[in-house]
């Protein structure tokens, strides 16, 4: 028998076990109403870090509850027609990806440390008019936040253990008049219900209901080699037939995808979807974004890293692409290949895979190959520009390299280069 450790493809195929905390929050009536969902490495802890101390990656664990409530349990599984609240940091608030979620069926926790900068107030205020409900973590009766994004907030959560009754009363009378309801967390005895329910509080959350209860998952980790093959098709916008036959190789990317159309986001009607419902349904920029997701969320102790070179990746096709548009405006397989060789160039070190054996089962185009492998051409040119671009110390390299590029210039590269940072970003900011 083959050795499973050294086959790829078996491995994929193993499932990993990971838990989705759930802990109810009730309304003053005692009732579920919704339910704050947790991120659970390991069964039967109350502790979202390990035992060693380790410090929780705060986006891979909002990654992880995402992509196990939209795409591995359901989100009708969890959520039983209820809300969930999530929290998010200033990463995933970004990231583009965060539209993923289904406003209609969430409430988006900031978290307490957060630093609003300009740039983050106006994301909050942009999701807010777009639908998207926000809570105000672990708010103190003298640091009310942000006074744009508390203006955002339709909740407001305290900390049952920072507060006195005398205290909370007055502090929940000023939230109701602003129009917030108030969240009581941390409520973990008959005396802190009462007096959090005597001050007015309109939710309550605690161990005093119940402890967060775990959920299960089998996860069959995608092959993190078809994900970015994947992101290479994307980047080169396949018809619907292609792009469903690459899906239909990924088992688990197809379960997560059928999944996910499925869900109230999306779903018209009630009828089972075919993968290539599901595709179309979706669309490719949420494809991509899922795929993005999925990298980051595979298991690989070295996704973060991996991670960062799948936005040089993109940054770097992305930028190719756009001058080799300026170059041959109407060309457009010229302009396709150059995407492809920017995006290929670091497959090899992504994948840790030999460049030849790779570029040939992607079945690249012979001259995206010779791009990369010599650079050489004008493909190989435009690739050590865009290289060049990326080493702060090699200004003279690009303005030399840019001579050979006509029309070409330093100022239009250098244009060009911050136009695919900023494409990159809006996509990816993990």
């Amino acid at each position: 028998m083959n050795d499973m450790s050294h086959d790829a493809a078996a491995l994929s195929l193993i499932a990993m076990t990971s838990y989705l905390g759930r802990q109810p929050i009730l309304n003053r009536e005692g009732q579920l109403v919704a339910y704050e969902l947790l991120f659970r490495p390991f069964a039967f802890s109350d502790n979202a870090e390990p035992a060693d101390g380790t410090p929780l990656d705060e986006t891979r664990a909002t990654a992880d509850i995402v992509i196990e409530t939209l795409g591995e349990l359901g989100m009708e599984s969890v959520l039983s027609g209820r809300t969930g609240y999530i929290n998010a940091g200033r990463d995933w608030l970004m990231n583009e990806m965060f539209t993923l979620l289904p406003s209609a069926h969430f409430v988006v926790e900031i978290q307490a440390t957060a630093q609003y900068d300009d740039q983050l107030v106006q994301r909050i205020k942009a999701l807010a008019r777009s639908g998207y409900r926000f809570a105000l973590e672990d708010v103190r009766e003298a640091a009310l936040g942000h006074t744009e994004v508390f203006d955002c907030a339709e909740v407001v959560k305290i900390d049952a253990p920072d507060w006195t009754a005398s205290r909370l009363a007055p502090f929940v009378a000023a939230m109701h008049r602003a129009g917030k309801r108030v969240v009581a967390e941390k409520v973990e005895t008959p005396d802190d219900y009462r007096w959090t329910y005597e001050a007015g509080c309109d939710l309550f959350q605690g161990y005093y209901f119940a402890h967060p209860h775990l959920l299960a998952v089998r996860r069959i980790p995608p092959l993190r080699q078809a994900l970015v093959k994947l992101l290479v098709m994307l980047g080169a916008e396949p018809p619907l037939p292609t792009l469903e036959d690459e899906v239909k190789r990924n088992p688990a990317l197809t379960m997560q995808l059928l999944r996910f159309a499925s869900s109230a986001h999306h779903a018209l009607t009630r009828r089972r979807l075919r993968i290539r419902d599901a595709v179309q349904l979706v669309g490719t920029d949420w494809l991509r974004r899922w795929a993005l997701l999925a990298l980051y969320t595979d298991g690989n102790s070295r996704s973060v890293a991996s991670n960062a070179l799948v936005q040089l990746v993109g940054t770097r096709g992305r930028f190719m692409e756009l001058a080799a548009r300026r170059l041959r405006p109407h060309d457009e397989e010229f302009v396709d290949n150059a995407f492809m060789t920017g995006m290929a160039s670091l497959l090899p070190a992504v994948l840790q895979r030999n460049p030849v054996d790779l570029f040939s089962e992607l079945q690249l185009a012979q001259t995206v190959r010779e791009a990369i492998q010599t650079r050489t051409g004008v493909l190989g040119q435009l690739l050590v520009c865009a290289e060049a671009m990326e080493s702060p110390a090699a200004a003279a390299r690009v303005t030399q390299m840019s001579e050979d590029l006509a029309p070409l210039n330093a100022a239009a590269v250098a244009l060009l280069s911050a136009a695919a940072a900023n494409w990159m970003a809006d996509r990816t900011r993990f």
